[in-house]
């Protein structure tokens, strides 16, 4: 317990690990998203796609959540940005917003 105070290599791998596994949820959620704009047709899975894009950054808050540094606070906040963007379109969409 004298060394709690004091992360190790490994931990810090791991929190950094949550970093990349958060960017590349984010990077999912650009790539749909411009492909939503651009107007692609996915085959009848636009629903499916649609709560896709919700559940990214949702997710992507989480993981980003548990890693290290600056890039934490930088992805959880593109992340939410990202969710409220897609809850705003999604209200629009049915047209309560």
């Amino acid at each position: 317990m004298a060394n709690s105070f004091y992360l190790t290599s490994d931990e810090i791998n791991k929190k950094k690990k949550f970093n990349i596994a958060s960017l590349v949820l984010l990077g999912i959620f650009i790539a749909l998203f411009a492909l939503l704009v651009s107007g692609f047709s996915f085959w009848g899975l636009g629903r499916v796609t649609v709560i896709l894009m919700l559940l990214f950054p949702l997710g992507g808050v989480f993981v980003g959540l548990k890693g290290s540094g600056w890039t934490k606070w930088l992805l959880v906040l593109l992340h939410a940005g990202a969710f409220l963007m897609m809850t705003y379109i999604m209200l629009i969409a049915l047209g309560i917003a």
